[in-house]
């Protein structure tokens, strides 16, 4: 191991209250999600929001400042909190769409927004 190498800090998690209709393991988070944030960030989300149902510490994520600016992790007491359900993407994400999956999107809301 190089010497300037360190191992990430592990932090506790725990579950916030559900911020959506939208579970985890849905499509949805899939096709929409990764596209705003990237695979990795979701990746990481979905591995806090197992670690939380269970009641494990995590790995401090690498992509932790996406998900804080997104809201869907937040800083409670000293751990990382997560919903157990997930909001549909909000409309300030939704401009990386390209249009073919901004119109697929409102199909998916059902129109709405």
């Amino acid at each position: 191991m190089r010497p300037t190498a360190r191992v990430r800090p592990t932090v506790p998690t725990r579950l916030l209250e559900p911020a959506g209709p939208v579970h985890p393991s849905d499509p949805y988070v899939r096709r929409f999600w990764v596209a705003a944030l990237g695979p990795s960030t979701v990746a990481e989300l979905l591995r806090l929001v197992r670690a939380a149902e269970r009641g494990d510490e995590v790995r401090l994520p690498r992509n932790l400042p996406a998900l804080l600016r997104t809201g869907l992790v937040k800083v409670v007491d000293g751990s990382l909190a997560v919903a157990p359900m997930l909001p549909p993407v909000p409309e300030e994400l939704r401009w990386r769409f390209p249009p073919a999956l901004a119109a697929e999107h409102r199909r998916w809301m059902g129109g709405v927004n």
